[in-house]
């Protein structure tokens, strides 16, 4: 089974619509063709997981992602939890996603909304010494 081919008008949407998606950015034809391969691989161990690539066409996500070449990433519950050049092996990505399938999601997003909180005071206290005393 091939999987999904997106643009930057469906991306957002089977991110959303899927509880956990494997997103291969694909530049070549040799890219797809082994994206291909890999999920076809390891499609009945994840039952419950959406795959589908991007093709070089959409340069949007590839930049969007920072991405200049092949890629893959994964997503669950719409948050980002994996991002890196390259195509995994088999294995590898098995192993991710069984750790990504057995998180607890609202414990990533507890710890998410901590880091903005902690991100947003920073930005609060980067403010000159001088202008927090009021002298300005």
């Amino acid at each position: 089974m091939a999987p999904a081919v997106l643009d930057e008008f469906g991306f957002d949407r089977f991110v959303s619509e899927n509880d956990t998606a494997v997103i291969g950015f694909v530049e070549k034809e040799g890219d797809a063709a082994a994206f291909s391969a890999l999920v076809n691989g390891i499609l009945g161990k994840h039952p419950g997981v959406a795959f589908a690539q991007v093709g070089g066409n959409s340069r949007a996500l590839f930049d969007m992602f920072g991405l200049s070449g092949t890629g893959t990433a994964i997503f669950r519950g719409r948050v980002g939890m994996y991002l890196e050049p390259g195509l995994p092996a088999a294995d590898q990505l098995t192993r991710l996603l069984d750790g990504i399938v057995a998180l607890n999601m609202d414990r990533v997003r507890a710890e998410i909304e901590q880091e903005r909180a902690a991100r947003e005071s920073l930005a609060v206290h980067r403010v000159c010494p001088a202008t927090r005393r009021g002298k300005f």
